[in-house]
This record gives C-alpha cells, sequence and structure tokens, in this order.
C-alpha cells in the first residue's frame, strides 16, 4: 500500500499527514490510498486531537453534503475522521447493488491504513447496506491480523444485514456474517423506520456470534434523518441531525468500554457475501401455496376495537402503511380509486397503519385524507405477526382467510389487472 497526499494550491507529498498531528494546514490534505486493486482512493480527512480515528463507509448511497458536516462536528470533539467515497473512487451507481462491487481486500487495506496512520482506536461507522461491508471487512482483518485489537467495532445506523427480502409469510434469515461477528457494534435506529421494531432481533443476534451490542431507538423521528436536507425534516428530525455527533459520540464511548476480541469467529461458511437484491415484480403476485392469515385485533383510528375475523366470508385486502414512507403515501389515492371501482359489499380494503402514535396519524390525515378502515398498529405486534419486512407491504385475503396475492411496496391498485383478479375472486367465493 501506498500513501499520496494532495494539498491544496500546490503539489506536495507529505507521508507525515499519516501522524496524528492537527494543526490547521492539515486540514487542507486529502491522503489518496494506492489499493491492492489498482484503485486509488482519496480519502476526506478530518483532523482531530487524537481521541480516536473513525473511518466512515459509504451506505449504497454514497455520501452526502451532511456527512462532511457530522465529519467536523465529531472532529471538533476530538475524533480523526475519513470519509473513504468508495464510489466516486470506483466508479460506481449508487444503488442497493453497489456495495457487493467493493473489493474486500481493498477496504481491509483502508482500515490498515487507518490503523497504521497513528496510535488510536479506530472505530467503523457506516448506515443501512453499508453495514454489510463493514462487517465483513471487519472480520476479514482480525484474520489477517490475528492478536491485534487496535480495530476496537462499529457504530451503525439502520443497519440492512438481511440476506434477501423475504417471501410472503417466512422470517427474514441474516447474512452469514451477522453470526461471525465478535467486535463490539452500536445498532442505531429512528422510531419511524423500516427496521427499528425489528433491532432487538438483530442485537440478539450479533450476540449469538460473540458481539457485545448496545441499541438505541430515536422515538419520533424518522429514518434517514442525519443525512437527508433539512427541508424534509420534521422539527424532531431537524434537531436529531443536529444532535448525530453526540449521539456517535455517546454510542462510541461505550463501545470503547467493551472487550475487544483478539481472534476472529471461527466460520465453516462463507461469510464474505452481501445481500442478494431481486429486481421487483410489477405485479400483484399469486401465492403458490396459500397461507393462512394472521389474526388481526387491533383498535381503529377512531377507538372501536376491530377483528379480522369479522371479515369471514369476504374477500380483503390488507394494506401496512406508515406516514413516513413516500411510496406508502403515493398509493392511497388509487386504493380509494379501486374501493370506488369494486362496490361489491363482499370486498372490503383495510389499512393497518405500522408504529405511529394516534396524535402523529390525526396530523398525517389533515394533508392526506384515508377514506378506509384505519386501524393502529402501534407497537409493531401485527406487522411483526405477518411478518412485514417492506412498507407498504399488501395482501390480497380470500373468502376462506387464505393469503392468496401480495404486493411489497406500491401499486396502482385500480389498475384492470388488479381489478380482474380481485373480481375473479368474489366471483369464485
Amino acid at each position: 500500500m501506498q500513501l499520496r497526499v494532495h494539498r491544496i494550491g500546490a503539489v506536495c507529498l507529505i507521508l507525515a499527514l499519516l501522524c496524528s498531528g492537527t494543526t490547521a494546514r492539515a486540514n487542507e490534505h486529502r491522503p489518496l490510498l494506492e489499493l491492492p486493486s489498482g484503485q486509488e482512493l482519496e480519502i476526506q480527512r478530518f483532523p482531530g486531537s487524537g481521541k480516536s480515528l473513525l473511518l466512515w463507509l459509504p451506505s449504497e448511497r454514497g455520501f452526502g453534503k451532511a456527512h462532511a458536516q457530522h465529519a467536523r462536528a465529531l472532529a471538533q470533539m476530538g475524533y480523526e475522521v475519513w470519509l473513504a467515497d468508495l464510489h466516486d473512487a470506483y466508479f460506481v451507481e449508487r444503488n442497493r447493488r453497489s456495495i457487493a462491487q467493493f473489493p474486500l481486500d481493498d477496504i481491509v487495506t483502508v482500515i490498515d491504513a487507518a490503523i497504521a496512520s497513528s496510535d488510536v482506536d479506530v472505530f467503523l461507522l457506516s448506515n443501512s447496506r453499508g453495514a454489510q461491508l463493514s462487517l465483513i471487512a471487519a472480520r476479514e482483518w482480525q484474520l489477517q491480523n490475528p492478536g491485534k485489537i487496535r480495530l476496537r467495532g462499529a457504530f451503525l445506523s439502520h443497519a440492512h444485514l438481511y440476506q434477501a427480502r423475504p417471501r410472503v409469510g417466512e422470517k427474514a434469515s441474516y447474512l452469514p456474517i451477522v453470526a461471525a461477528t465478535n467486535l463490539p457494534v452500536y445498532l442505531l435506529d429512528a422510531q419511524y423506520s423500516t427496521r427499528s421494531s425489528r433491532i432487538g432481533g438483530l442485537a440478539a443476534a450479533l450476540g449469538a456470534g460473540g458481539s457485545q451490542v448496545f441499541t438505541q431507538v430515536i422515538p419520533a423521528v424518522q429514518g434517514g434523518f442525519f443525512a437527508r436536507d433539512n427541508s424534509e425534516l420534521s422539527e424532531h428530525d431537524l434537531a436529531a441531525k443536529q444532535a448525530f455527533a453526540n449521539t456517535i459520540d455517546r454510542g462510541l464511548k461505550l463501545l470503547a468500554q467493551a472487550a475487544t476480541p483478539g481472534t476472529a469467529v471461527a466460520s465453516n461458511i462463507d461469510t464474505r457475501r452481501t445481500a442478494r437484491v431481486s429486481s421487483q415484480e410489477s405485479a400483484l403476485a399469486e401465492l403458490e401455496n396459500p397461507l393462512q392469515a394472521p389474526t388481526i385485533r387491533l383498535q381503529d383510528y377512531h377507538g372501536s376495537s376491530y377483528a379480522f375475523d369479522e371479515h369471514k366470508g369476504q374477500v380483503v385486502l390488507v394494506n401496512f402503511w406508515a406516514s413516513w414512507c413516500k411510496p406508502c403515501v403515493e398509493e392511497i389515492p388509487s386504493l380509494h380509486r379501486l374501493r370506488a371501482r369494486i362496490e361489491d359489499p363482499a370486498f372490503e380494503i383495510v389499512t393497518v397503519n405500522v408504529g405511529e402514535e394516534r396524535d402523529r396519524i390525526a396530523n398525517f390525515l389533515e394533508r392526506v385524507p384515508v377514506e378506509l378502515p384505519l386501524l393502529l398498529d402501534i407497537d409493531s405486534k401485527v406487522a411483526k405477526e405477518w411478518k412485514i419486512y417492506v412498507y407498504p407491504s399488501s395482501y390480497l385475503v380470500d373468502d376462506r382467510g387464505l393469503i392468496r396475492f401480495a404486493y411489497l411496496g406500491a401499486l396502482e391498485w385500480d389498475s384492470p389487472e388488479i381489478i380482474a383478479i380481485i373480481q375473479n375472486l368474489l366471483n369464485h367465493r
């Protein structure tokens, strides 16, 4: 590995930049790492005062302006922060498949460079699918450096560590790296996100591999708050974004207190695999083996008790959604149009809001009316029983209570194809 440093306004190669000193001039340098693959990776470096070094690996969406803002705030706290913009280095498009395109040996080399640059502890930061890359690279570094404990753990936000999108009615499984991780991990999520209600399950799975895991869910905040533009944020989101560096600081202090193993977890399976990304189907899909629909017993928006058994003998479309989910909101008008197109009393549409309090829903309904039965699954219990991992998720249940069709994502529900499917179920009651 070679390191070169570009200086703004002059051509200058300064290997001494890797030392832990912090001067104003050091802020003008960007290390350029030459990696085993032959690629060159420019590191956006924010010098600190020797507290710890944070190597920030991107999610599948790469970095935005907010990441640099958070890095500066962390540097002011004393952390040195390295932003490794892998997408630009490899000319990789920012999408769900991007994480699998970064050579693992290169990422291990970047970790080596961070560790070699000073004598402080090193932590990994990332979010979403970047969590896969972080944990896989961390274990690979452990395998190559037995007995060394300079890599102390990982701070992961909204971690995506599932192997693939599960089939309807099936429980999602985690990637092999989850059971093969023993470095300390801090898991952060926002209340209004797809994975906050399942953070405990992920923590337990990581813990089974030997990792000491810390978890935090920030209440009343939307997922991705720390990277979104301020114009898209609520008052709570903005406050959480402004405090994000402090949140990371608290998490790192806990990670620093945890024991760091000197060897990697032994494993007989391939722990280098990242999640499979399947192409999104464009139509309502029929289940080869219809499933019995789990029961639903909730209160509706008006406070009345509701039981799914009330629809015995009817065909029911059950739609799980959340107000923070843009695709969910975008498909609401088409659900209204579907209701208007099929007036048969044997057909019903039931919407289930997941994880949001009534007051929040009331504010949402002032902007976007939902003129359909609206149930409140505030603690996400019903969503877990239905094995919901994606919002929106919709299920077409026949008159015998069997899930016959399903779709994970948003659809135009009043399309001729969907109306024909529903009408066929109604005709065969």
